[in-house]
């Protein structure tokens, strides 16, 4: 019987430890909007999680539809975070009835929206979602990341303070590197194809005006309103985003004798692209 119970407890013993490992070996799934979220979960959570994007590399998130393929991964997933984008507001619903469990997240419930009347985005409401391109507003989602993993995972809550804070750190010193290297820029109107750049804008200290109304092309009376504000302003850069049609913006800067530089706020590596962004507004501002 003392045989029985000492085989017994160790075959108890073996399954523990076999759900443990089970366990630990699984991380949490998290599905995305964008590509400069999927990094800033990754800079958090690590290799604790299993971070997956909906919308890849030069895709737009004004018209993407989720694949079969993510919808069937979705039904397994632990977490959402949203950020606003357009899709967003047609398929989250339809997301959640696939996966009751799912926990979403509201990425920027803790921003003020910046929302450019004369240049509405079309997201058929008044928000505009672009909240990414200020370090200092991702400074607010990644507290909001860590606090939604260690609430999924409280184990390891150690980890994700820890990662948190060091992203933290990087964020506060691309913000003080993209200030040091804008601050004194005479000229301060940015043209751009597609309105993404009014958190940097109003962070830095410079004028957005977007070519594109409600995502529509530019009207004739309307672009030649722009063209003058772009005469007033000396501007001789249009920014561009690879997403999105840029015949309009080709139009405007052929209209001034202006060159073309592109500024892509959907890139992957976050601090990377933030630093090439910022170096090329200033060489596009100072261009002759």
């Amino acid at each position: 019987m003392v045989n029985f119970l000492k085989v017994l407890l160790m075959l108890l013993s073996l399954q523990c430890a076999w759900i443990t490992n089970v366990y630990a070996d699984n991380k949490i799934i998290v599905f995305v909007s964008i590509l400069p979220q999927q990094y800033f979960v990754q800079q958090i959570g690590t290799d604790l999680v299993d971070v997956r994007v909906m919308v890849g590399p030069g895709q737009n998130p004004a018209t993407y539809e989720p694949t079969p393929q993510q919808m069937a991964a979705l039904s397994k997933a632990n977490v959402y975070f949203r950020i606003g984008v357009p899709f967003e507001s047609t398929w989250l619903d339809k997301i959640e009835l696939n996966n009751e469990k799912l926990i979403i997240v509201e990425c920027c419930d803790s921003i003020a929206n910046l929302n450019d009347h004369d240049h509405a985005h079309d997201h058929n409401t008044d928000y505009d979602p672009h909240v990414w391109t200020s370090p200092k507003n991702v400074i607010k989602i990644a507290e909001l990341i860590k606090k939604s993993l260690i609430k999924i995972d409280n184990k390891n809550m150690a980890a994700y303070d820890a990662s948190a804070k060091s992203f933290k750190e990087t964020l506060i010193e691309l913000d003080e590197i993209v200030r040091l290297k804008t601050r004194n820029i005479e000229r301060k109107t940015l043209i751009v194809s597609h309105p993404s750049w009014s958190y940097f804008a109003d962070e830095y200290g410079f004028t957005q005006v977007s070519i594109e109304r409600e995502g529509k092309e530019i009207q004739a009376r309307s672009l030649v309103k722009l063209i003058k504000i772009a005469k007033i302003n000396n501007v001789k850069t249009i920014f561009v985003q690879p997403q999105f049609n840029d015949r309009a913006a080709k139009t405007v800067a052929n209209e001034l004798n202006a060159q073309i530089m592109v500024l892509d706020p959907l890139a992957f590596n976050y601090v990377e692209n933030m630093n090439m962004v910022t170096d090329n507004i200033v060489k596009g501002l100072a261009y002759e």
